[in-house]
C-alpha cells in the first residue's frame, strides 16, 4: 500500500467513524462516506469492497487505539504496578468518552440486527488478552496472597469497569472526573482484595478452575503475532541492556524505535516510513542480543505489506 493509499484510508476510517456516531452505521451509505472524504463511490470501494468490511475496519480500528494506549502505559518508566493499573483504567475510561457516541449507536444497531462489527474469534482473542493483563497486574499488586481469589477478583472487576462504562453511555455529564472514577475502581479493588485475602474464604471460582478456562481459550484460538509495540520495546531494552558504548548506530537505533512506535500508533501505517525505518535497524541482523527480535520485527513488517516485502532487507 503507497503511502497516499494510506493516508486516504485513514481519512476514510476517521469520517466513516465520526458519521457512524452521528447517524449510526445502518443508516449511514457507502455515498454518504465519499461525500465526507470529498473523493468518488468508486474509489472508496478500491479500499473498502463493502460497508461491512469499513464497519470491521473501524471496530479494528479503535481496538488497536486502545491497546496501543495501553500498551505505552505498560512501559512507561518509574511506575509502581498499582499506579500503572490505575493509568491504564483512565486510558480505558477516557477512550470510552472520546467514542461515546459511536459506542451508543453500534449498541443500538446491534440491538436492532442482533450483529456484532468484529469476528468472534478477534473478541475472545481481546477478552483473554485483557484476562492474562489484569491477572499478572493483581499479583503484581497485591502479591501471591491473592491467587486463590484471582477468579473472583476478574469477576468482580469486570462487573465494576462495565457498570462505570454503562454509566458514562448513559449519562454525558457526570457529576466526577474520569480521574476519580478510576481512582474510586482501584479503592474498590483494594477493599476486596483486602477482604479476600483476610477473611481466608473459599474463592467462588478456584484457581485450577479459571487455568482451565484460561487453557480451554488458548487451545481454541490460532496464536497470534505478537503487537508490534511489544517487539520495539524489547528491541530497546536488548540494545539498553548490551554493555558496548554506544555508537552512532545505537544512536539512531534508538531514534529509529521512536519513530517506528509513532508510526504503529497510526490507523494505517506508512509503507514507505516502515521500509526505511527497517532498512535503518538492518545492522542488527547479526546482533549477538537483538537479532532474533529484529527479524521477528521484520517479519511481522513483511506480513503487514504484502507485496511490498520485497523491498525490505534480504536475509
Amino acid at each position: 500500500m503507497s503511502d497516499r493509499s494510506a493516508d486516504k484510508k485513514q481519512l476514510i476510517l476517521q469520517m466513516a467513524l465520526k458519521l457512524f456516531s452521528t447517524q449510526g452505521a445502518r443508516t449511514t451509505s457507502m455515498q454518504d462516506i465519499a461525500d465526507a472524504c470529498g473523493i468518488s463511490k468508486g474509489s472508496l470501494y478500491l479500499h473498502f469492497k463493502s460497508k461491512e468490511e469499513l464497519e470491521t475496519a473501524i471496530s479494528h480500528y479503535c481496538l488497536k487505539k486502545l491497546e496501543d494506549l495501553l500498551l505505552l502505559v505498560e512501559h512507561e518508566a518509574g511506575l509502581s504496578p498499582r499506579e500503572r493499573l490505575y493509568k491504564q483504567i483512565l486510558v480505558l475510561l477516557q477512550q470510552v468518552v472520546e467514542l461515546r457516541e459511536y459506542l451508543k449507536m453500534q449498541f443500538m444497531d446491534h440491538s436492532r440486527n442482533g450483529k456484532l462489527p468484529l469476528e468472534h474469534d478477534h473478541i475472545r482473542r481481546n477478552n483473554l488478552r485483557l484476562l492474562l493483563l489484569l491477572q499478572k497486574k493483581l499479583l503484581d499488586i497485591y502479591g501471591p496472597a491473592v491467587s486463590p481469589y484471582i477468579g473472583d477478583m476478574l469477576l468482580m472487576m469486570h462487573g465494576m469497569i462495565s457498570s462505570c462504562i454503562q454509566l458514562m453511555l448513559l449519562y454525558s455529564s457526570l457529576p466526577f472526573s474520569l480521574e476519580r472514577m478510576a481512582g474510586h475502581l482501584m479503592e474498590l479493588f483494594d477493599h476486596t482484595a483486602n477482604l479476600y485475602m483476610k477473611g481466608g474464604a473459599a474463592p467462588l471460582i478456584p484457581p485450577q478452575t479459571m487455568e482451565e478456562w484460561i487453557q480451554r481459550e488458548k487451545d481454541g484460538l490460532p496464536e497470534a503475532p505478537r503487537h508490534p509495540l511489544l517487539i520495539i520495546q524489547q528491541l530497546r531494552q536488548e540494545l539498553t541492556d548490551d554493555n558496548l558504548s554506544e555508537t552512532r548506530e545505537q544512536e539512531a537505533a534508538y531514534e529509529t524505535l521512536s519513530i517506528l512506535e509513532e508510526e504503529f500508533l497510526r490507523a494505517e501505517p506508512r509503507r514507505a516510513v516502515l521500509t526505511g525505518m527497517l532498512h535503518n535497524l538492518a545492522f542488527l541482523e547479526e546482533h549477538d542480543q537483538a537479532g532474533d527480535t529484529y527479524r521477528e520485527l521484520k517479519l511481522l513488517i513483511q506480513a503487514s505489506l504484502g507485496a511490498y516485502a520485497a523491498v525490505l532487507p534480504k536475509e
